[in-house]
């Protein structure tokens, strides 16, 4: 009978831990690294060619939205795709447990018009087998899984179980009564296995009536209680959704996000930091104020995309403009209400006011918005133009064109907002961020930033050089496992969980995004994938080779108090 399982040959291991990598092989036995040597004699059941190639921890990622997703793809791609092994959902204060029954269609129509994930995907591919949050982690272990996924207890969902969702956007403040039994729920997900709770405080994010969520109306006094429930259990993490850029006036938010870090004395980690034009100083000034944190004995970590960021969308569904009321107001509810109000001469100003409050409404900025696909014949020689170059040629304001052609079209034309979000090698480097943050399972027909793992390692670093290997895998696994408290994986050690990535650095390259209509009910996304991957494994067992679908399933719900001996 074969000593191992698993044996991975000849590679260059990098482990995580910022050791300077070294050849060796890794051999793995029912799901755990059993050695690491630089010969190892035994035999395996399998064994896995990996001259000349990477070996390194699997990318956790931090930072997703596959709550629904995970229904029906249980390799939650993208990610599956580029490298992760584990991630976290639950953020943003949103998901779908706790959710009564009457709730489920609420709770739906909060993540498609936040996240952007399709109403009819949703309907169509979630099973809604459970009510509680135990029993949603249960649904996810029956399934299978191809990755290991860990949940945040989502507070938007907890807060509109308790008191009802229309009362949990309104209420301020909750009744003595109502807050035992937020904490009763709480303590009920923690011993369950969440690793935490998550908020979102952004002002960007509102529901699809346009008001408040539940976590923008809640009192601090709430996340406290949380916060106190957590330092019970001694793992895990908070993750809070701040606006973006840090707009909270005069950062009134901090001295609440160091009392959280304080009561709990767990990790937090907030979004975003990052560079904005014409504020150049800004993240400086934030990084700034993490290390004055850490200093002070605070795990607090910042959220920073390693990946430009740009956004195909149509006016049907996008809701990029929440933050300012008057784009809010006329971009909620029907296609046909949609439209009206965007037509409305006497919204008109307003709407161009706002943009040009913002720093949106010059031809420049509109020359990033490109003319990708029209849906009316008339409109063919607009198409591979910006809307910038239009409004100059015809003397209008380029919010006029955007609009005018998206009501022309029944808000059907795409357009690419280009360069939304471009990653900033400072923040990147810095020892109080993450990179750990894709979206992935939201925004599925924008962007494909759940392909973050291959652009950093190809991009920055392997062609810009911002930082070593040894520091890239730090970065992307051990990390943010640390931050998440997985404690039995993050690193390439004997005794851990076998997570693992085979890659080729000199062949790893990203594909050309375009659409799928893999989701239920036909629903089409944009999807990107990669080249250079030799295997996935997860678990000690092999999840996708060469960059396909093994249709294997070892992943695992992760659960917290499986990591707080």
């Amino acid at each position: 009978m074969p000593e191992y399982d698993l044996i991975i040959r000849n590679g260059t291991v990098v482990d995580g831990t910022r050791l300077p990598a070294y050849r060796a092989d890794v051999a793995i036995s029912a799901g755990k690294i059993s050695k690491i040597s630089g010969h190892i004699s035994g035999d395996a059941s399998r064994e896995l060619d990996a001259t000349d190639c990477i070996v390194a921890p699997g990318f956790v990622d931090l930072h997703c939205h596959y709550d629904a997703q995970v229904n029906w793809d249980p390799y939650c791609t993208l990610s599956g795709w580029h490298g992760v092994t584990s991630l976290t959902i639950g953020q943003c204060g949103f998901g779908f447990a706790p959710t009564r029954p009457e709730d489920r269609e609420a709770n739906m129509e909060m993540m498609c018009r936040i996240e952007a994930i399709p109403m009819d995907s949703m309907r169509a591919g979630m099973r809604w087998d459970w009510e509680t949050f135990p029993e949603y982690l249960d649904s996810l272990d029956r399934q299978g899984l191809g990755l290991n996924v860990a949940s945040l207890v989502p507070y938007s969902p907890l807060r509109a179980y308790v008191i009802g969702v229309e009362d949990s956007r309104e209420r301020t403040q909750l009744t003595d009564t109502e807050m035992e039994q937020i904490k009763h729920l709480f303590r009920e997900g923690m011993k369950a296995g969440a690793f935490g709770f998550s908020a979102d405080k952004s002002l960007e994010d509102r529901p699809e009536d346009g008001s408040f969520l539940p976590t923008h109306v809640a009192a601090d006094e709430e996340f406290f209680a949380l916060a106190e429930i957590l330092s019970e259990f001694g793992v895990g993490h908070i993750g809070w959704t701040r606006d973006i850029p840090d707009r909270m006036g005069a950062n009134k938010d901090r001295e609440m996000l160091i009392k959280l870090a304080e009561i709990s004395g767990r990790p937090l980690q907030w979004g975003l930091v990052m560079q904005i034009p014409g504020a150049p100083e800004m993240h400086r000034e934030q990084l700034e104020w993490l290390e004055q944190m850490h200093r002070r004995g605070l795990p607090m970590y910042a959220q920073s995309m390693a990946v430009t960021v740009s956004q195909t969308f149509t006016m049907e569904d996008y809701n990029g403009f929440d933050t300012m009321p008057a784009w809010l107001d006329a971009t909620v509810g029907s296609i046909e209400e949609r439209t009206q109000r965007l037509a409305d001469p006497e919204r008109r100003s307003a709407l161009l006011r706002s943009m040009e409050e913002t720093g949106r409404g010059s031809a420049e900025a509109w020359s990033k918005v490109n003319i990708i696909e029209v849906a009316e014949e008339r409109n063919y020689s607009l198409e591979g133009r910006s809307v910038g170059d239009i409004a100059r040629s015809e003397g209008r304001h380029p919010v006029d064109v955007f609009i005018d052609l998206s009501i022309d079209e029944g808000l059907r034309t795409r357009f690419a907002w280009l360069d939304q979000h471009i990653p900033h090698p400072e923040i990147i480097r810095h020892p109080c961020t993450h990179i750990s943050l894709s979206d992935g399972g939201a925004h599925t027909r924008y962007q494909t930033s759940s392909a973050w793992p291959t652009h950093f390692l190809t991009h920055w670093v392997r062609d810009q050089q911002v930082m070593s290997l040894e520091d890239a895998h730090y970065k992307m696994s051990a990390l943010p496992a640390w931050i998440a408290g997985f404690r039995d994986r993050g690193t390439l050690r004997e005794g851990l969980s076998a997570d693992v990535v085979v890659y080729d650095l000199d062949q790893m390259a990203l594909t050309e995004p375009t659409y799928d209509t893999d989701f239920p009910g036909g629903e089409r996304r944009l999807i990107q994938k990669a080249r250079g991957y030799r295997y996935t494994i997860v678990n000690g067992v092999v999840t996708l080779e060469e960059g396909a679908a093994t249709g294997a399933l070892p992943g695992k719900v992760l659960r917290s108090y499986e990591m707080a001996g």
